[in-house]
């Protein structure tokens, strides 16, 4: 009685399936030398809105005074 190719790659894929499922991953965690999580993240926490910024918005006629500065460095 041989058994054919198919049929034994089955029974192999299904026997590494079951031995690998037993394997308990949980007793693992913590253990292989990683850092802590940070404490501060690069990006901010969702909905927490940023204290409003002090000062006032600039003026029409200081807009556009700042804007031919501009332009004129640019032609510089």
């Amino acid at each position: 009685m041989s058994v054919s190719r198919p049929a034994f790659a089955v029974v192999l894929v299904a026997g590494c399936g079951l031995l690998l499922g037993g394997c308990d991953l949980e007793k693992y965690r913590g253990t292989r030398g990683l850092p802590p999580a940070p404490d501060n993240l690069a990006y901010p926490n969702v909905n927490v809105t940023p204290p409003q910024r002090p000062g006032t918005l600039r003026t029409p006629e200081e807009q556009k005074k700042l804007e031919a500065d501009l332009l004129a460095r640019k032609r510089r």
